[in-house]
């Protein structure tokens, strides 16, 4: 079976990591090789056909165009649970060179999430990434690989540059804008719409986000085509993650969901083991439909 390349080699300089502590995002270009986006996007193919086991709310299959089958679909929460390219994928090399440098040795995983954005669908309001997965230490950090270009007109990342900086998760209200697909839309920010910038990447391309930094993203106003992005969700291994419901007589200082996967460093918490309980599930391509606002994180 194909994979996604082993070889590591550093890519994240001292200037990157001192952009992203300043803006809260960072580009890496060429992360990824044509044959791994090509794996990537085969890998999608199957995953939206069921070829690789029970995703829950698969919309049925009536074609056997590629394009018709994948375009059902918006996106496909924890891929990485049924599909080892994906698995792959959490620790590809540069990815893990991008988070051990901006967030330290020891990095888990939580989450995986495959987007696409197929033509005239929407995207999601302005929101921070930490309102749905929380940590203890602010070190919640998106892994976004880019699928194909990600441009303004097929619904490219709009970012709001040093917004985390304040550490503070604003408000959120629910909204009924057409331009995007979920009922919540984060308020109440001393900043406006102009100080918001594009993200423009190629194909390939590595974009690392942190999770106070409010980010939103427009449909997809291409004529055809996709917007597919593979975006992982890490945090520091020394911080608790309380994101679930508390057990009974737990605190919620010490609530720490461990549905994680190592890909760096050592886990200080091991002895706990880890529980993996959730199960690969679709949000389809239609208007709203957020699902399970616990682990809805939206990009």
């Amino acid at each position: 079976m194909a994979t996604i390349s082993e070889e590591a080699t550093s890519r994240v300089t001292e200037d990157d990591v001192a952009f992203y502590r300043e803006n809260g995002y960072l580009v890496i270009p060429d992360a990824l090789t044509p044959e791994e986006v090509e794996i990537l996007r085969a890998e999608t193919t199957a995953l939206c056909r069921g070829e690789r086991g029970d995703i829950g709310n698969l919309p049925a299959i009536s074609s056997d165009d590629t394009d018709d089958v994948i375009k059902r679909i918006l996106c496909i929460h924890h891929v990485h649970r049924i599909s080892p390219i994906m698995y792959d994928a959490l620790s590809h090399p540069t990815m893990v060179d991008g988070l051990t440098s901006v967030i330290g040795p020891n990095v888990k995983c939580m989450q995986s999430m495959l987007f696409i954005k197929s033509a005239g669908k929407p995207g999601p309001a302005w929101h921070q990434d930490e309102i749905y997965i929380p940590t203890r230490d602010q070190s919640l950090t998106g892994g976004w690989f880019a699928l194909d270009d990600a441009t303004v007109e097929n619904g490219c990342l709009w970012v709001i540059p040093g917004s985390h900086k304040r550490g503070i998760l604003w408000p959120q209200h629910v909204q009924h804008d057409k331009r995007f697909d979920c009922t919540h839309e984060t308020f109440r920010f001393p900043y406006t719409d102009d100080d918001a910038i594009p993200v423009e990447v190629k194909t390939g391309a590595l974009v690392f986000f942190h999770g106070y930094l409010l980010h939103r993203s427009f449909p997809n106003r291409a004529k055809s085509g996709f917007r597919r992005v593979l975006v992982n969700h890490y945090m520091s291994a020394e911080s608790l993650l309380p994101w679930h419901n508390l057990k009974p007589g737990e605190r919620m200082a010490t609530a720490d969901m461990r549905e994680i996967i190592m890909i760096a460093g050592e886990d200080p918490y091991a002895y706990k083991g880890t529980k993996i309980t959730g199960k690969p599930h679709v949000r389809t391509a239609g208007d709203g439909g957020c699902g399970d606002g616990r682990q809805d994180v939206r990009s």
